[in-house]
């Protein structure tokens, strides 16, 4: 028995098959319908889907042989992917080379051997597509141009399948570059809004602490008429301020977890805004600028992810006030929720001059703004717009006189 040799270029064919990743994976149908129609042509018992390692053959199909991989030393594969055309061995018994292998003295019993190489997009022949027989044969040039054929085929399979896998890591690349981008774009409203935030939260504290401290003084002093009305008064204090806290931890919790795993889910937009508005409101007070809103009566139900739509909202909210905050006339944001005809509609209008017509067009580009540089990402739109898809709803600019109008709509549902 002679064995098979290495290919001078055995590093990179052994790459290029290693890049398939296709090595010790699972049957699959488009090999075996291959594998069966090689046999049925050459009208041989046995064919294969054989792939080169370093130091075995690898079936990744087979029909006619229960084994899954033999020694690469005792393989024809072996000597098969030296040659640049369809290797055959007519008699097996009768060529030096192989009538003491184990695989013609024992099972299978080889006699006939014809291998087709599989070459990869870099010419590196990784293995071949065989046919064998336990009995001695010669084949037409007819049956070993189809044996080609089937070969290439095969290959054709190969690179499908590593496109599609490269495809998919590209598409996850991106889809992490993109959470990338959303977490920057909200990172970068919650910084613009965190002083406001605080002074927020501090004036509830500190009338929370006011009143916690009458509450101690009533209660140590002596007996009053009024003291129970005093008392009431002070625990009603202690509730709003909680109720304010609370309203911005909840606004913070909505805007600030990531909800592109979550399905869908039926809710109130009334909530959504009010829970977003919590968290602007101290921020934008401070900047002489008046938040318009009135909840509507109706409810507003939807199917979303309310933390995206939050994110919307409070990067809509940003954007209007970064164009009115250093307007000397009158500053104000307006939050409009209605339903019109099949669509619920919110629309954030502000009192600035409008988007110039000329740059229209390019507002929801990434990276596009109209701020100064280092004043913003210029990612803001460009995200808003992607969540808005994402939760089957539209985010576009209203064209409307003497101000910045844009608006997200949805379509109702029937829940």
């Amino acid at each position: 028995m002679i064995k098979p040799t290495l290919p001078e270029s055995e590093g990179e064919r052994i790459r290029a098959l290693e890049e398939y990743k296709i090595l010790d994976t699972p049957p699959e149908p488009e090999f075996d319908a291959l594998t069966a129609l090689a046999s049925s042509i050459l009208g041989v018992p046995i064919a294969l889907v054989s792939l080169v390692d370093r130091d075995r053959q690898w079936f990744k199909s087979k029909i006619g042989i229960p084994v899954s991989e033999t020694a690469r030393e005792v393989s024809f594969c072996g000597h098969a992917i030296l040659e640049q055309d369809v290797f055959v061995v007519e008699d097996a018994v009768e060529d030096v080379r192989f009538h003491d292998n184990p695989l013609v003295k024992g099972d299978p019993a080889i006699r006939f051997y014809a291998g087709a190489p599989l070459r990869a997009w870099n010419g590196q022949a990784i293995g071949t597509l065989c046919v064998i027989d336990r009995m001695p044969r010669k084949i037409d040039p007819e049956k070993m141009q189809a044996l080609r054929t089937l070969a290439d085929m095969v290959v054709t399979q190969l690179e499908l399948k590593r496109k599609n896998r490269e495809l998919s890591d590209a598409l996850e690349t991106i889809e992490r570059q993109k959470m990338g981008l959303i977490h920057n774009s909200k990172m970068s409203a919650l910084g613009e809004m965190a002083g406001g935030m605080a002074h927020e939260i501090n004036n509830p504290l500190t009338i929370i602490s006011g009143h916690a401290s009458r509450i101690a003084m009533l209660l140590r002093g002596p007996d009053h008429p009024d003291r129970s009305l005093r008392l009431e008064s002070a625990v009603t204090g202690i509730g709003k301020g909680v109720d304010r806290i609370s309203t911005i931890i909840r606004g913070l919790q909505l805007f600030s977890r990531d909800g592109s795993g979550d399905p869908l889910e039926l809710c109130d937009l009334r909530q959504v805004v009010r829970d977003s508005l919590g968290l602007c409101q101290e921020h934008f007070n401070h900047l002489a600028i008046k938040l318009r809103y009135v909840m509507p009566q109706e409810v507003m139900r939807v199917r979303c992810r309310p933390t995206q739509i939050s994110q919307i909202l409070v990067n809509l909210l940003n954007n209007a006030k970064d164009a009115i905050k250093h307007h000397e006339s009158e500053r104000w944001i307006e939050i409009d929720l209605f339903r019109k005809e099949r669509e619920i509609l919110l629309r954030v209008r502000d009192s600035g001059a409008g988007v110039p017509e000329e740059l229209r067009y390019r507002i929801f580009e990434p990276f596009f703004s109209t701020k100064a540089p280092g004043s913003g990402t210029g990612l803001g739109l460009s995200v808003s717009r992607s969540l808005a898809l994402a939760n089957h709803a539209e985010l576009d600019l209203c064209l409307e006189e003497g101000s910045s109008c844009f608006r997200i709509r949805f379509q109702t549902t029937g829940d």
